[in-house]
């Protein structure tokens, strides 16, 4: 009877020890990534963040994963993660930008668009995402400009392109440059919120793994 005891004991703790392992796991692989996403090793990042999500999935995961994907050009599947972590309410509005991030990138500015204008709507003080929009916004209206000077003067726009694509001036670097500080931002307050919560998750299991069996 005694020793039947113990073997209950013993099966009630498995499940607690195999979660706060798979969390511990999680931790040091999203700590990882973030590290690597600092040092601009996007494609790295991607591993760790997807290595993390898939021993934990979380949306606040899904989000870290989804942003380094982009950040690495895997836009399209980055904008996959990314939607899937807009389950989450309280990661959708950065969610949202960094999805825009991606369209941008792409040059889909009406997606892009799309996705800032919500991300205001969730978080009307987001000040990245007002910047963002407003080039979205700039760049459509100058891409509607040259298609409508493209009609006009057919001739002009085959010489332009058999001279090639213009080189982005400094203002164009700069703009990326600026996405790329938000992407990070973004994503290094995501990692910090995620540490915490995920200290409180494993305090309150090894509490909960003291009380099995007794």
């Amino acid at each position: 009877m005694k020793a039947a005891f113990f073997f209950i004991a013993a099966v009630s703790l498995a499940p607690y020890v195999d979660r706060a392992l798979r969390e511990t796991n999680s931790h040091a692989a999203t700590v990882r990534g973030a590290k690597q996403y600092q040092q601009k090793q996007y494609a790295a990042a991607s591993k760790s963040f997807g290595a993390a999500r898939a021993a934990a999935p979380s949306p606040t995961r899904a989000f870290n994963l989804g942003t380094a994907q982009i950040a690495a050009g895997d836009r399209e599947n980055g904008a996959a993660t990314l939607s899937s972590a807009m389950a989450d309410r309280s990661v959708r509005p950065l969610a949202l930008f960094n999805r825009g991030n991606g369209a941008l990138a792409s040059n889909a500015y009406d997606s892009a668009i799309r996705d800032y204008t919500e991300s205001l709507r969730l978080q009307p003080n987001y000040a990245p995402a007002k910047r963002n929009l407003e080039i979205a916004l700039a760049r459509k209206q100058s891409e509607q400009q040259a298609q409508n000077g493209r009609d006009r003067n057919p001739q002009g726009a085959q010489q332009q392109q058999q001279r090639g694509p213009k080189t982005p001036g400094p203002g164009q670097e700069k703009d990326a440059q600026m996405r790329g500080d938000t992407d990070a931002d973004a994503l290094l307050r995501s990692v910090q919120q995620q540490e915490q919560d995920e200290l409180r998750r494993m305090r309150a299991q090894r509490r909960i793994g003291k009380r099995v069996g007794w």
